[in-house]
């Protein structure tokens, strides 16, 4: 990457033109379109970008980079904790399950994790996360209205990550959560 471009979201404008090469003198095509461009941290990974060993999900599939839609891929809308938008996660339904390989290769893990903005104060899920069979962190219930919980845990010789969602005893209506900047760091 170069020295100076930052980690981050960017937002960009690009610009086209075509001519028909069948059709000279028809005028050139100009075409311009905003865009949103991610850049990740150098070394650090993103669950969202590691393929999934297993998925299991209560509503839909898991949703990567964004919040749990309905039943098709790809049909949720912005991870959305307490008003933040966030470009990078995971978007799960209790009852859920995400599994990935580590093979050993991490430090760390870290996520923002909450009932996603989109459906209000109604859902209420807790989060586990487990390191080769071995719970590692279990929040409490958490609801809408709650702020967002951070985790971060060592994960140090890690083979396989599981990042559940547990239903928060009353049902599993509106239990949207998110795994907001989840990431490992080597």
């Amino acid at each position: 990457m170069p020295s100076d471009v930052r980690p981050g979201v960017h937002d960009l404008t690009v610009r086209a033109e075509y001519r028909a090469p069948d059709r000279p003198g028809s005028g050139v095509l100009h075409v311009e379109r905003p865009v949103r461009v991610f850049v990740p941290e150098p070394g650090v990974s993103y669950v969202s970008d590691l393929p999934f060993t297993s998925e299991r999900n209560g509503w839909g599939p898991v949703g990567r980079d964004m919040s749990n839609g309905e039943r098709d891929p790809a049909d949720g809308g912005p991870l959305t904790l307490a008003g933040t938008v966030y470009d990078k996660g995971l978007g799960a339904h209790a009852a859920g399950e995400i599994v990935v390989e580590l093979g050993g290769a991490y430090r760390r893990f870290t996520a923002e994790v909450g009932v996603d903005d989109e459906v209000g104060a109604k859902g209420t899920v807790a989060f586990e996360v487990l390191g080769d069979g071995r719970t590692l962190l279990t929040t409490g219930v958490l609801d809408g209205a709650d702020p967002v919980f951070p985790v971060g845990m060592d994960v140090t010789g890690v083979r396989q990550l599981t990042l559940r969602v547990l239903d928060g005893g009353d049902g599993v209506d509106s239990d949207h959560a998110d795994w907001a900047d989840a990431r490992l760091v080597p």
